[in-house]
C-alpha cells in the first residue's frame, strides 16, 4: 500500500463557508434554478408595474424560497463549528492519504474513514478545495494548497484516471 498523496486541513469556519458555499450556491443546476426564479419573478414585477396583472403568488414565493437556501447555509456553517467545539472542545484536524485502491481520512478525534473509489460518485473543485462526495453523501475534502505529498494538479489527473468526474 504504497501513500500516492498525503493532504491535511482543519476544520474551521473559512473551510465550513467555502463547503457550504459550492453546495448552496454554485452548483451550476442550482445556478440555473435561482436564475429562473429570479427572471420569473422580474418578469412578474414589470408585468404588474406596466399590464397591471401579476401573479402575486410568484412575486412572495420565489424571494422566501431563493432566501432559504442562504438561511441554510449559515445555519450549517455555524453548525458544524459549534458542533466541532461542543464535542472535542477545538477545531478537528484531518489527515488524508490517498493509495492506488482507497482514500482515508484521520481525524484528530481518532476516527478513520476509508473510501472505495467505486463508491465516489463525483468531484467538484472550489477556489481552495477539492470535494469528493461519495454515494453515501459524505463530502472528503482536499485543501488544494496542503498536499503534502503529490501535487493538486497530479491529484485531479489521478481521479480522472480513476473514472472520476471532476466539475
Amino acid at each position: 500500500m504504497e501513500i500516492l498523496f498525503e493532504n491535511s486541513y482543519v476544520r474551521n469556519k473559512e473551510l465550513a463557508k467555502e463547503v457550504y458555499r459550492y453546495y448552496y450556491f454554485q452548483r451550476k443546476w442550482l445556478v440555473v434554478c435561482y436564475a429562473l426564479m429570479a427572471i420569473s419573478f422580474f418578469v412578474n414585477l414589470f408585468i404588474g408595474i406596466f399590464e397591471k396583472t401579476t401573479n402575486i403568488v410568484v412575486l412572495i414565493v420565489v424571494p422566501l424560497y431563493l432566501l432559504i437556501p442562504i438561511f441554510c447555509y449559515f445555519n450549517q456553517v455555524n453548525a458544524m463549528v459549534k458542533r466541532d467545539k461542543e464535542v472535542h472542545g477545538k477545531e478537528i484536524s484531518v489527515e488524508t492519504i490517498v493509495t492506488e485502491d482507497f482514500i482515508q481520512n484521520t481525524a484528530s478525534t481518532g476516527s478513520v474513514n476509508k473510501l472505495d473509489y467505486v463508491n465516489v460518485r463525483n468531484a467538484a473543485q472550489t477556489k481552495n478545495l477539492i470535494l469528493l462526495r461519495s454515494k453515501a453523501n459524505l463530502i472528503y475534502i482536499f485543501r488544494k494548497d496542503t498536499f503534502t505529498k503529490g501535487s493538486k494538479d497530479d491529484f485531479i489527473a489521478f481521479l480522472k484516471g480513476k473514472g472520476i468526474k471532476i466539475k
